[in-house]
């Protein structure tokens, strides 16, 4: 029988001496967003750490992502500080907006 994924993550991590990337605290609060069938027509958010880099790579996936999949917009917006999670004004924004979102964090 086949485990699903992640299903051991946490002992895989400890058996090789790794930390979890992932705030516990956090995981306790958020839960995915359901897995969309496809991208095709969809609105996408794209949502930057306002590093240069950062909207080069966005302005790039999104030029892919309208190119292969014809999306009917694209919302592209930054974030207030680099370090820190967007404001809850701009989740909601794109929660409300988008279908889905990419994010990046580049210098």
């Amino acid at each position: 029988m086949v485990s699903a994924p992640g299903a051991d993550i946490q002992a895989r991590l400890k058996q090789m001496g790794l930390l979890s990337p992932i705030d516990p605290e956090a995981s306790s609060r958020w839960r995915p967003a359901p897995r969309l069938e496809t991208i095709h027509g969809k609105v996408g958010g794209f949502l930057g750490n306002r590093k240069a880099n950062a909207s080069l790579l966005l302005q790039g996936v999104k030029e892919l992502l309208d190119k292969d999949f014809e999306l009917r917009e694209g919302v592209a917006t930054d974030k207030f500080v680099y370090s820190r999670p967007a404001a809850d004004d701009i989740i909601d924004e794109l929660a409300s907006r988008c279908d889905f979102v990419v994010t990046a964090i580049a210098d």
